[in-house]
């Protein structure tokens, strides 16, 4: 579809064509994983998430057994697991990359 420039001035316009109060793409999908508990899929412009839960598991105790049926607390326990590439510190480029 092409831009209707008439109302819009181009100067006004992102990179990417987007105006200044329009968002990226937006794509989502749930139980993507089927052998995790539960999943799910995000992606948004060149930003991709990938999230899977796998859970609930008996915990341990430092005594052995398990919990009993009075006990009032609970502990969740969480693994993120970051992709080396995605992080947030960006290493700068020589000039000839």
């Amino acid at each position: 579809m092409p831009l209707d420039t008439s109302t819009y001035s181009l100067a006004l316009l992102r990179l990417d064509g987007r105006r200044w109060n329009e968002l990226r793409r937006m794509h989502a999908q749930i139980s993507t994983q089927p052998t995790a508990d539960g999943s799910s899929y995000l992606e948004m412009g060149n930003t991709k998430v990938v999230c899977t839960v796998a859970g609930p598991a008996e915990g341990r105790r430092a005594g052995g057994g398990g919990g009993t049926a009075g006990d009032a607390n609970a502990m969740v326990q969480v693994e993120i697991g970051i992709a080396g590439f995605s992080g947030v510190d960006r290493k700068r480029r020589g000039r000839g990359d």
